[in-house]
């Protein structure tokens, strides 16, 4: 005589609020996640300004680098100032002073390579590129949001995988 066996139904977990939308939600992700809104007042840049950028790609790729050394602990946090929008640099300084405070300095010999760049433009003076670098240790994959400020690039988001 074999003895049955009922199985109890999975058990239900409560649903997960929905995500806050608009200028006002706060973004908790596993991966790395900065962003800051672009206000709803922004206005596309003149040619004029555009035309004296440099180059996206390049331009991407190095901010990218630098954002890994910076999460890695091998460069710091201010170097950075100048090229993020204010709310992405506090996030990122938040980010990289946790960063060191659990995993220490990093070896000095470690630098962080670009493997790859991709970029696309959103509208005229927004481009997104998507990054691929190697911190030494492991492979990874940024995605970065440019716009053009006052005849300059500024990153306003920046996700780090």
């Amino acid at each position: 005589m074999t003895a049955q066996t009922t199985l109890a139904p999975p058990a239900v977990r409560p649903a997960a609020p929905a995500p806050a939308r608009g200028p006002d939600a706060t973004r908790t992700w596993d991966r790395v996640r900065f962003s800051a809104e672009t206000p709803a007042e922004a206005v596309d840049p003149s040619p004029s300004d555009l035309a004296g950028l440099p180059p996206v790609a390049p331009w991407a790729a190095t901010l990218a680098r630098a954002a890994v050394e910076v999460l890695t602990g091998s460069r710091p946090t201010a170097q950075l100032a100048r090229w993020l929008s204010a709310e992405l640099y506090e996030s990122l300084a938040r980010r990289a002073g946790l960063a060191v405070r659990v995993l220490g300095r990093p070896d000095p010999a470690l630098c962080a390579r670009v493997r790859r760049v991709r970029c696309c433009e959103v509208r005229p003076g927004v481009h997104e590129a998507a990054v691929v670098v190697h911190d030494g240790v492991r492979i990874r994959a940024a995605a970065v949001r440019v716009e053009c400020h006052r005849g300059r690039w500024r990153a306003t988001a920046l996700e780090i995988g």
